[in-house]
């Protein structure tokens, strides 16, 4: 007999849309800008920085940004180039087009298990879901930004701190203003 571990390995390997790696193509990396930098003489910024320096210089700010993120704060980007915010919307079931519309979260633990326990329930593929009464998500807000091609930007945030911003959100450290 199977573990629910072995389980989920042997039915998780399909190419349905959640499983797909997300990969980032034409993007410039820290590698890349580094680069630039040192190419168009570092910009008057006093004296030159060694790799280290920056990469340092890069996570420290990417880990203050994160910390205000798992806050539920509005990151507030410089040079008018939008807002990162913490919004939420109402959760519940409704008909849209005839169509009936679910918008809680799919609680996928016990959907495992229910899985593990159920083929009937495998095989029809039935969710078991979070009955919350708001949903929340993080939104790039570039209707005031003042840059070109508003399109090619998007953030995706880390899986780290989706589950910090889901924790502070079940705990109550966590809440934002549009509801």
């Amino acid at each position: 007999m199977e573990t629910l571990e072995e389980f989920k390995k042997k039915h998780n390997n399909s190419t349905g849309k959640g499983n797909r790696k997300m990969t980032v193509t034409g993007s410039i990396g820290v590698y890349h800008i580094y680069k630039w930098i040192r190419k168009n003489g570092w910009y008057n910024i006093g004296r030159p920085l060694k790799e280290h320096e920056f990469y340092t210089i890069i996570r420290s700010i990417n880990n203050l940004l994160s910390d205000e993120i798992a806050k539920g704060n509005t990151v507030k980007f410089p040079a008018n180039m939008g807002t990162l915010e913490l919004r939420k919307y109402e959760a519940g079931v409704c008909f849209v087009d005839g169509k009936l519309h679910i918008n809680y979260p799919v609680d996928w633990g016990e959907t495992w298990k229910l899985w593990y326990q159920d083929k009937e329930a495998f095989d029809k593929k039935c969710l078991l879901r979070f009955e919350r009464p708001f949903t929340y998500k993080m939104c790039y807000c570039k209707g005031q930004a003042k840059y070109r091609n508003k399109q090619f930007y998007q953030f995706t945030l880390h899986q780290k701190l989706k589950r910090r911003l889901a924790r502070n959100i079940k705990n109550g450290i966590t809440d934002t203003i549009y509801g």
